[in-house]
């Protein structure tokens, strides 16, 4: 069965190619997401060759879709996002027209997600053809969302669609196949706003200076204590001052500044201990300049989430990887957010793994290796036979 696996999927490099090309079509772009129009392709390629699917959509136009292939268990869930984000500038071509060049597919979401989509669509066509030797159930789906926080997607088809499975592969962290994502860091975006006193510039002392204030805390958290600062599979925590916004003219002193932090911290500290730590930033703050008033909300909050390394997913895809590829993937722990976060938190066994360069995402004149994703294919064909044989 390998050898016919393999073959199949290099035999159907071209219709990866096409499908990846109408799925970039499909402009995608949250927000504000029309994920409908990358699941009209899907569907008309699932009812072509005969795959069972549902499409679920919490609002209209941003839809999910869901094929199902086998019957039983286990099952085995596998998530590309169909969502991408806006194109920006920089583009030598149109970003929604693929252009295959060099052995490569450019255009917006080749590498961040739908290639990896149209790679899944050609393997699941082997799948369904050979259905009757799978000893469990395959749930492959193009999700909405994902670039936002997959509150339409993935969240909504765990939490209000009755979606499980027992092991699921995610193919969202690139890195050319030589890494699992096995775990990722905690994830904790602060909106902080600083309250001041408006003034006329010229008497700025009659005023109290919500920037000045502002950039004083900022300073003390560029010094933030963590309780974890490192973990075997983690580098160390990270604070990104990801905007700061605030102020009307030369001449008025500011009353109200905006900073967005992004966090990322280890298995081992909590929410909770690293807004402590701030709060006491605060409270020294204001022994010296008791002008000062901030409040803090918290934008999104994912925790921690690892899986044991010693797990079927794992040693599966290093054995294939290694079959096809020549190199074994290396277990690591994730800096980004993929929604293996949610199924880990839904006691799902869930991994990152995938195709693409790391810095294609998001960039412009994005593109990928048109023989990764047919490598990805024959891994990923491989690795299901072999969990639901």
């Amino acid at each position: 069965m390998k050898e016919h696996i393999v073959s199949y999927i290099q035999d159907h490099k071209e219709e990866i190619v096409r499908l990846s090309t109408e799925l970039i079509g499909a402009n995608t772009t949250n927000p504000p997401g029309n994920e409908y129009l990358a699941v009209n392709i899907i569907k008309k390629y699932f009812n072509a060759h005969g795959i069972r699917y549902d499409v679920f959509e919490k609002i209209t136009g941003r839809a999910n879709v869901i094929g199902y292939i086998g019957k039983g268990n286990p099952t085995l869930l596998v998530a590309c996002h169909l969502d991408v984000v806006p194109p920006g500038d920089g583009w030598d071509t149109d970003p929604f027209k693929s252009v295959v060049k060099n052995g490569r597919i450019f255009g917006r979401g080749a590498n961040d997600n739908k290639g990896q989509m149209a790679s899944m669509l050609v393997l699941a066509k082997l799948l369904k053809d050979n259905e009757t030797r799978l000893k469990g159930s395959l749930l492959l789906i193009g999700a909405a969302d994902e670039e936002k926080g997959s509150r339409l997607g993935l969240e909504y088809l765990l939490d209000q669609c009755g979606i499980s499975a027992d092991f699921a592969i995610i193919p969202d962290v690139a890195n050319n196949m030589k890494i699992i994502d096995v775990g990722e860091k905690g994830a904790l975006f602060l909106n902080i706003t600083s309250y001041g006193k408006q003034a006329h510039g010229s008497t700025p002392e009659k005023g109290i200076n919500a920037i000045w204030n502002m950039i004083e805390l900022l300073n003390q958290l560029k010094k933030l204590k963590y309780k974890c600062l490192t973990h075997e599979l983690f580098s160390p925590p990270t604070l990104n001052l990801g905007t700061i916004s605030g102020g009307a003219a030369h001449n008025i002193v500011p009353a109200k500044c905006e900073a967005k932090l992004d966090i990322r911290y280890l298995p081992g500290e909590t929410e909770k201990e690293i807004l402590n730590n701030i709060y006491e930033i605060i409270a020294s703050i204001k022994k010296h300049n008791p002008t000062v008033k901030f409040d803090i909300t918290v934008d999104t909050h994912l925790p921690p989430t690892w899986i044991p390394a010693d797990n079927p997913l794992i040693s599966l895809i290093s054995k294939h990887t290694e079959s096809i590829l020549g190199t074994k993937p290396i277990p690591i722990g994730f800096s980004g957010v993929t929604v293996s976060k949610q199924l880990i938190e839904k006691g799902i066994m869930a991994v990152g793994f995938g195709p693409g360069d790391e810095d294609q995402s998001h960039i412009a004149n994005e593109s990928i290796e048109i023989q990764e994703l047919v490598d990805f294919g024959k891994i990923m064909g491989l690795v299901i036979f072999d969990i639901l044989k």
